[in-house]
C-alpha cells in the first residue's frame, strides 16, 4: 500500500484524505494542532508543525512515505516541494515555478513578458506623488488576503506599506491602482503531461467587509458570463505563459478583475488546489475527479487517463456556484440552518470552518468565512432560488445578540 503525507489538517483536507483513502492510499496528516479537523479521518495523525522539515523528513523515512501532498494555501506548498526534493520523492512543481507563482512581483513581471494584462503598479514615492487614491497594498508573497489594505490617503498608504512588509517573508510590497468593483473573473486550468486545458470559468462576486480591507468572495458563479470574451482575448496568452514557465502537470487558478470598461486585469495565480474546491464541481459536470489527479501526481503515478477532451470548459454547462457565508466580527453564540442547507438538492459539497464559540476578529481576511457551499442546478433560475434559500436558512448570532452574517448574496434574474 502506498503512503502519502498530507501537510495541514484544516477542514478542506478532509475531502483530500477521504479521496486518497478511496484510492487505497494510506494517509498521514501532519499539523501542529492536535485538534486539526482532517486528522480524525486519516490513517495516522501526527502533531508535527508543517514548518518542521527535519521532523517531517524523519517521519517520511520511518513510515516509508511515497509522496507529499498539500493544497489550498501557499505556505505549505514550498515546504512540500523542499521535503519531496530532499527525499527524492515526486512533486509536480519546481522551485522556480513556485517562486514565479507565489510571489506577486515575480508573477506580474512574468505576465508582462507574455502580454497578459496586469494592473498598474507603483512605488510608494510614485503613489504619493501621483495621489491617485485609493490604492491597494499587498505583501508580495502572502496568502489568504493577509496584510492587504485599501488605502484612501497618505497616512493609510504609509500604514499599509508597513503592514504588508511585516507580513511578507521577503519584506516586499505591491502598490496598485484599486479597481473598486465587486466583480471579477476566474480561469481554472488543468495541465496534464504538458497539455494545458481551460477547465472552467467563473464570475467572482465580492463583498466589502470594511473601507480599508480587501473585498472577500461571497460567490463564484460558473460558467462565467464573460467566457466567450475570455476565449477571444486572453486565454491563449495565459496558456502560452503557463507553458512558457514549464508547467506540465497540476491545477492552476488565474484571477482577474473586470473594470467599468470591461477590461480584464490579471492579479493573482495559484498552482494548487484552491479554497472553493472547484474540483468537486468539475467532477459533477465533466465526470473527472481532479483531487484524484493531484493525489496520483503526488505519488508519481501515471496521469495520462486525465488527458481527455471532457476536461474542458465547454462541458461545464450546468449553472453552479461556490457560495460563501461571510461573518462580521464577534463571538459566535448560535448557528442556525446548516442542517437544512445540507439537505438541498443542489448542494454537492460544503466546507465549514467555524463553530459555536469561535471568535471572529476584524482581520478582513478569509478567516471571516463561516462556510463555502458548492451547488449545481438544472438551470439558472433553480440555482438563483437555491442561493436565496441558503440566505434564508443560515443565521448566525453573536453573544451580543447581533446578526453576524455580513452579507447575503443574491443572483440576479437571468437576462
Amino acid at each position: 500500500m502506498k503512503k502519502i503525507l498530507i501537510l495541514g489538517g484544516f477542514p478542506q483536507m478532509i475531502d483530500v484524505v477521504m479521496t486518497a483513502r478511496s484510492l487505497g492510499v494510506y494517509t498521514i496528516v501532519a499539523d501542529k494542532d492536535p485538534s486539526s479537523p482532517s486528522k480524525r479521518f486519516a490513517d495516522l495523525a501526527v502533531d508535527i508543525s508543517t514548518a518542521d522539515i527535519r521532523g517531517l523528513s524523519e517521519l517520511c523515512v520511518q513510515e516509508g512515505v511515497n509522496g507529499v501532498f498539500t493544497g489550498f494555501e501557499d505556505f505549505n506548498i514550498h515546504i512540500a516541494r523542499k521535503l519531496a526534493e530532499s527525499l527524492g520523492l515526486p512533486f509536480y512543481a519546481t522551485k522556480e515555478q513556485l517562486d514565479t507563482v507565489t510571489d506577486k512581483l515575480n508573477f506580474k513581471k512574468t505576465c508582462r513578458e507574455w502580454g497578459v494584462p496586469v494592473i498598474e503598479q507603483y512605488t510608494e514615492d510614485e503613489a504619493v506623488a501621483l495621489g491617485a487614491y485609493p490604492y491597494i497594498v499587498k505583501p508580495s508573497d502572502s496568502y489568504g488576503s493577509r496584510g492587504i489594505k485599501v488605502c484612501r490617503n497618505r497616512d493609510e498608504l504609509s500604514d499599509g506599506v508597513k503592514g504588508a512588509r511585516a507580513v511578507s517573508s521577503s519584506g516586499n510590497e505591491i502598490i496598485e491602482r484599486f479597481i473598486d468593483t465587486d466583480h471579477g473573473v476566474e480561469w481554472f486550468y488543468t495541465a496534464v503531461n504538458g497539455n494545458i486545458r481551460l477547465t472552467a470559468t467563473a464570475d467572482r462576486y465580492t463583498v466589502k467587509n470594511g473601507e480599508t480591507t480587501v473585498p472577500l468572495p461571497t460567490a463564484e458563479v460558473f460558467p462565467s458570463k464573460h467566457a466567450e470574451k475570455m476565449h477571444g482575448e486572453i486565454d491563449g496568452r495565459i496558456r502560452a505563459m503557463l507553458g512558457g514557465i514549464g508547467i506540465k502537470n497540476g491545477l492552476v487558478l488565474v484571477q482577474s478583475l473586470l473594470d467599468e470598461d470591461g477590461n480584464f486585469y490579471i492579479y493573482e495565480m495559484a498552482y494548487r488546489l484552491t479554497g472553493e474546491q472547484h474540483y468537486r464541481l468539475v467532477a459533477r459536470q465533466e465526470g473527472i475527479n481532479l483531487a484524484e489527479f493531484m493525489i496520483k501526481l503526488a505519488l508519481g503515478e501515471d496521469v495520462s487517463e486525465f488527458d481527455t477532451d471532457m476536461l474542458c470548459d465547454s462541458h461545464f454547462v450546468r449553472p453552479s456556484v461556490n457560495l460563501a457565508v461571510i461573518l462580521s466580527p464577534g463571538k459566535v453564540k448560535e448557528i442556525e440552518g446548516l442542517a437544512d442547507v445540507y439537505k438541498l438538492d443542489e448542494v454537492i459539497s460544503y466546507n465549514l470552518t467555524h463553530a459555536v464559540g469561535d471568535s471572529i476578529s476584524a482581520s478582513g481576511n478569509y478567516s471571516h468565512m463561516l462556510i463555502r457551499v458548492n451547488m449545481v442546478a438544472e438551470n439558472y433560475e433553480k440555482l438563483r432560488l437555491a442561493i436565496d434559500r441558503v440566505g434564508e436558512l443560515v443565521n448566525v448570532t453573536s453573544e451580543d445578540g447581533e446578526d453576524m452574517v455580513a452579507a447575503r448574496f443574491a443572483l440576479p434574474p437571468e437576462n
